[in-house]
């Protein structure tokens, strides 16, 4: 899906006359096309914004994971939503080492739960058989 109000160079609270000038003085024709279709049907429009809304939020998103589409994707209609990926948005390094960090814990974790777990059936183990040497010593 393009992003009529980038492509058109206009705000997204931009007026019907705003609308209709960006559109006149657009020179790419499917994007004119497509402007006319859905900016000028008010019904169309609301729910453009309401998906462009949600759009844009998810390329805010992936902007702050440090995902942004390649330099040559440019200009595309599949980068329209997308928001470059720069130090202030960009979180790629910091959640890369809070995973590594809950990784690390989650395995130490289960190294300390299988040595418990070992441990406590070797003692259970040792346990019972002194129980039975001393309370049960005729069954061997």
């Amino acid at each position: 899906m393009r992003d009529l109000y980038r492509r058109l160079d206009i705000h997204v609270s931009a007026s019907d006359a705003d609308i209709a000038r960006a559109i006149a003085r657009c020179q790419n024709q499917a994007v004119k096309t497509d402007a006319e279709d859905v900016l000028r049907a008010e019904s169309r429009k609301r729910e453009y914004d309401q998906l462009y809304g949600t759009l844009t939020g998810i390329g805010l998103l992936r902007a702050r994971m440090g995902l942004s589409h390649a330099p040559y994707w440019s200009g595309n209609v599949a980068n329209d939503f997308s928001i470059s990926a720069d130090g202030e948005y960009a979180r790629y390094a910091e959640l890369k080492a809070k995973m590594a960090r809950a990784v690390h814990v989650h395995d130490t974790w289960q190294q300390v739960r299988r040595m418990m777990l070992w441990s406590g059936g070797i003692s259970l183990a040792t346990g019972i058989g002194v129980a039975l040497l001393v309370f049960a010593p005729d069954l061997f």
